[in-house]
């Protein structure tokens, strides 16, 4: 009988299959093995093999770089993680490809049934199950001694594990943030605070709208100079004051050289402009400034409020508000010499 104890031992050597088409660009096929980025080791390895294309990686299985000599489990982690770098994928295996692919129709209805009896439905359900699988598969090829996909079974596995504790804990924050159907708030007497609001807004009394019509006139504007016209566009008021507010009360407050005054609809001047700054008429009272300091004047132009404080407010209901010395107080238009302060 021959002695083979110390016959070399040679390895097949690697055939392409003719029929599998990589399902990736040409031109990215077509670069050399330094676009994986490999270490030196592995490419070294590779060149040795004569793999210098990535089409020359791609076209070979997990199985035929175990012919490369030297090429080992590690060397082969590090090129399939070059690989998934740069969106690439080894040949798959055919004859596993082709029995996952019977197993999966043989057993399809079955497995969904049972996953429906099994596992909850939704999100959640269907991970479980897949996690369930995959366990499944591991255990039998650990038994069959095929475990090629060690590592990545058990990272899938992980985050299978991660991603239902992260549906269960979404879950509950969804079903603990859920509006309760007695959300209201109550009071001590059984009375919600949407109701006592209700009713309290309704015992308030309103206070009547003011309805501002609009004047018969509107203001017009040329080379900077202001007057009015009526709303049809025949021009009234001349244009010359450097600023006109509007009518009230039948006169309208005009500004010119930064002096203060009234005019009539007819636009004669009816009130001298010789105040250093005032507001429209109220009620036949208007505030306006002489001396740096403010008071009251009617219709004719006389003064009904002497002039010593430093602001005032529109007079309603015969009443104004005067601002004197850092205080505010309220003065009737009728008997302006008693003022009730506030503050």
């Amino acid at each position: 009988m021959p002695n083979n104890k110390h016959k070399p031992f040679h390895k097949k050597r690697f055939t392409p299959d003719p029929s599998y088409v990589p399902p990736y660009d040409s031109a990215i096929l077509a670069l050399g093995i330094d676009f994986l980025k490999l270490g030196d080791e592995v490419a070294q390895k590779l060149t040795g093999a004569g793999i210098s294309t990535v089409m020359d990686v791609v076209v070979r299985e997990e199985k035929d770089f175990y012919r490369i000599y030297s090429f080992d489990k590690k060397n082969l982690g590090e090129l399939k993680s070059a690989l998934n770098n740069r969106r690439l994928r080894l040949k798959p295996p055919a004859e596993k490809a082709s029995e996952q692919r019977s197993d999966k129709e043989k057993s399809d209805k079955p497995v969904r049934e049972d996953m429906q009896k099994t596992f909850p439905k939704g999100k959640e359900g269907q991970n479980r199950f897949n996690r369930d699988q995959r366990e499944k598969n591991f255990k039998e090829q650990r038994e069959q001694g095929d475990r090629p996909n060690n590592r990545e079974q058990k990272r899938d596995f992980r985050e299978d594990r991660n991603r239902d504790f992260r549906d269960k804990n979404r879950n509950a924050e969804q079903k603990n943030n859920k509006p309760k159907k007695n959300s209201a708030i109550w009071n001590a007497d059984g009375i919600s605070e949407k109701r006592t609001k209700e009713e309290r807004e309704a015992k308030r009394p309103k206070r009547p709208r003011t309805e501002h019509p609009s004047d018969k006139y509107i203001k017009i504007n040329k080379n900077n100079k202001w007057g009015f016209a009526t709303r049809d566009g025949r021009e009234v008021i001349k244009p010359e004051y450097d600023d006109v507010f509007t009518f009230k009360d039948e006169l309208c407050c005009v500004e010119s050289e930064d002096a203060f005054g009234f005019i009539d609809r007819e636009g004669k001047v009816v009130i001298p402009l010789i105040y250093e700054c005032a507001a429209s008429f109220s009620e036949g009272y208007a505030c306006v400034f002489k001396g740096g300091v403010c008071g009251y004047i009617d219709k004719e132009g006389i003064t009904v409020v002497p002039f010593a404080y430093d602001a005032g407010t529109a007079v309603e209901n015969g009443e104004c508000r005067v601002k004197k010395a850092g205080k505010w107080g309220e003065l009737h238009i009728d008997d302006p010499d008693n003022v009730r302060w506030i503050n």
